[in-house]
């Protein structure tokens, strides 16, 4: 019925009044897993899980500190799952089931309805018990629990650090991962707001700009569009400061999370996407134009027709016979398949490249060290585009 252990089983049913019909894992998460728990009389939950490795929950963000976001979030007028109960053990989260998908915004009415929900939000007193300094807490998690230093992620923190825009005239409850993609609806109005994991008290402008990152990943309408149904005033530059604030936070997580229990394939994807905008970002604020780098024309090599079979059999054999979860994996695999074949038509071409790079940049020099990871993300880029899809080359969009 249900790969959850028993203990967990019994107190999801003993939180319900009712027993458990089944229980199914949801695509994606690695420390963090999602179920959706069937029971027995009718009706469904949702099940958040810490799996037990999270380094989210090491500094403060765990899910005792998520179910604390949803009892607040009770009787407000913000659209998000009911609070049902957190695990004595702390270690899952049970929610009511919330209708809907996590689908594209671009429909400009539903779009208007998300951004009347980030009203809703932002005009709510924050609880104090939800403040802190966000930066401190990833940049700690970022000391402590990513394996390897990251000379992106270190330029990018002093660059934060230097910029800093001090606190805002206005602190919200800022949702911390806000938009598409964490944003329910069934095709004709905004069911939920979801994930709530990482929700703390800061800069409205935060939110905005997690909005902007979201929007590469999920079709949204024009960002301009959107933000002039914003309830207050939209300060750009702040807005750009957190941009790279978010796509610092995006590399730091990715590094903690590593891909044990999760799946390399997309965490490799989403890497090569963060890692190109971050550098994007901070030429931008170094005053740096970055050169393209060129890419050298693929061609086979003896080993080419294995990778293609291999797609082959997981495209038309593999990827049909499964569903849900497994079949999520196995378009993960097929994902580092076509990186592999890359990397192997490519890469030793692209790694002369970046040695020339790396002996032409002074990386001392933190405006160079930015010219050099513009050209080395693109680099990064050619090798996984042809797992990406319409991510490959997708821009942040700018106001």
């Amino acid at each position: 019925m249900s790969e959850l252990d028993r203990e967990l089983l019994a107190w999801v049913e003993d939180c319900c009044g009712q027993a458990v019909a089944d229980a199914a894992r949801m695509p994606g998460g690695a420390s963090r897993q999602a179920w959706v728990v069937t029971l027995d009389q009718g009706g469904r939950k949702f099940l958040r899980m810490d799996a037990g490795s999270s380094a989210l929950s090491a500094v403060g963000y765990d899910l005792a500190r998520e179910a604390r976001v949803y009892r607040w979030l009770t009787d407000k007028p913000v659209r998000a799952a009911g609070f049902c109960g957190v695990s004595p053990d702390g270690r899952a989260l049970l929610l009511d089931f919330v209708e809907g998908e996590p689908g594209r915004l671009d429909d400009p009415s539903l779009a208007r309805d998300f951004m009347a929900q980030v009203n809703a939000l932002h005009a709510l007193d924050p609880p104090p018990e939800l403040a802190h300094d966000d930066l401190a807490v990833w940049t700690r998690l970022y000391r402590e629990h990513c394996p390897d230093p990251d000379p992106l992620i270190d330029l990018g923190l002093r660059q934060l650090a230097e910029t800093a825009p001090g606190p805002s005239e206005r602190m919200v409850l800022v949702h911390g991962d806000l938009g598409p993609g964490n944003v329910l609806h069934d095709g004709r109005r905004v069911t939920g707001l979801c994930d709530w994991e990482l929700a703390h008290v800061g800069d409205p402008m935060e939110d905005l700009a997690w909005i902007t990152v979201r929007a590469m990943l999920t079709p949204f309408v024009p960002i301009d569009t959107a933000f002039g149904g914003y309830d207050g005033p939209v300060d750009a530059e702040r807005v750009r400061y957190w941009q790279l604030a978010c796509q610092v936070r995006n590399l730091i997580g990715l590094g903690a999370a590593g891909a044990a229990g999760g799946d390399l394939g997309m965490a490799m994807l989403f890497a090569t996407l963060h890692r190109r905008v971050t550098a994007e970002l901070l030429c931008e604020a170094l005053g740096v134009a970055p050169e393209p780098v060129e890419a050298p024309e693929p061609s086979d090599t003896h080993t080419s027709g294995v990778y293609r079979a291999v797609l082959d059999d997981l495209r038309t054999v593999i990827a049909p016979a499964l569903e849900g979860y497994a079949s999520a994996r196995a378009k993960s695999v097929a994902r580092l398949v076509r990186y592999l074949d890359m990397v192997d038509r490519i890469g030793s071409s692209l790694a002369r490249q970046d040695q020339l790079d790396r002996d032409r940049f002074d990386l001392g020099d933190d405006a160079e060290a930015a010219h050099y990871w513009a050209r080395a993300t693109q680099r990064e880029e050619v090798l996984m585009g042809p797992a990406m899809g319409r991510l490959a080359g997708m821009r942040l969009p700018r106001l």
